[in-house]
């Protein structure tokens, strides 16, 4: 058996994998048309299927520690997302 919590941590990491490849991907961001938007959806359902499936499976505190730790490594990779680089100074 599993030891508890490591479901959760597993699937908020899945999950976070996903918000970081939607970041890397934004259109606005990266100031470009969208190239594949079924792509974009996928990474949307992906990132949600931990969750589900540990709901389904009624794994209710792996769910818990999967949504907060999703909900803080998505945070973390929003904010990495948006830093920007200061331009060098030449001397």
């Amino acid at each position: 058996m599993i030891m508890l919590g490591w479901l959760g941590l597993c699937g908020a990491l899945v999950s976070a994998g996903c918000i970081a490849l939607l970041a890397a991907a934004d259109p606005k961001r990266r100031g470009v048309a969208p190239a594949r938007p079924g792509l974009r959806w996928l990474l949307v359902s992906a990132m949600f299927l931990p969750g589900l499936s540990l709901g389904i499976a009624g794994r209710w505190s792996d769910f818990l520690i999967w949504i907060g730790a999703a909900a803080i490594f998505g945070w973390a990779i929003a904010a990495l997302a948006n830093r920007h680089q200061k331009p060098r100074s030449q001397n």
